[in-house]
């Protein structure tokens, strides 16, 4: 698979329109389905992901091939809807940065997280109801798999901001479930 889209990706940079569109059938859904998950609508979510190509076939020289096509372009996909998040004035909760992380008690150890996994739909539910800025923190660190410091840099915030969002978000859906 790395060797085809070693192929694809230098077909790409020469402007190859049949490799483009190869590229793009490989990974649409993925990157509609991540688009999704933030904007919360079809037609932003659709047109995010347009955008996303369309950037990441401009920005192709600077793709490594050290890391997986799919998760650069996921990386894409995500910056290019948190940017249409923000123009939309998203309103991530800032947090002095002087709180002790050591004061918000840990609660992974009390929840049941293998009742949660047996009810998939329920939390599906549950993260829709979430405010987007919870929403956004549970997408990043829950289903897109990044971790606290990732999650740090894309929102620009400490990553003990983002572990605290994190904590909290995660309680609001704890208590909506």
């Amino acid at each position: 698979m790395i060797e085809i889209e070693s192929n694809i990706v230098e077909l790409c940079k020469k402007g190859d329109h049949k490799a483009q569109m190869k590229m793009y059938s490989v990974f649409y859904k993925r990157i509609y389905n991540t688009c999704y998950r933030i904007l919360r609508d079809s037609f932003e979510a659709e047109d995010t992901m347009q955008e996303s190509f369309l950037k990441a076939f401009s920005k192709l020289d600077q793709y490594v091939d050290s890391i997986p096509l799919e998760a650069w372009l996921v990386r894409i996909a995500i910056n290019t809807s948190i940017d249409k998040l923000r123009k939309k004035e998203l309103d991530i909760i800032t947090l002095n940065e002087n709180i002790a992380y050591d004061n918000i008690a840990e609660t992974d150890d009390d929840l049941d997280w293998e009742l949660i996994q047996n009810k998939v739909e329920q939390v599906k539910t549950a993260i829709e109801k979430l405010p987007e800025s919870s929403r956004l923190i549970i997408n990043l660190y829950l289903i897109e798999g990044y971790d606290h410091e990732e999650i740090a840099e894309i929102l620009n915030i400490a990553p003990g901001t983002a572990r605290i969002q994190y904590m909290r978000a995660k309680q609001k859906l704890v208590a909506l479930i």
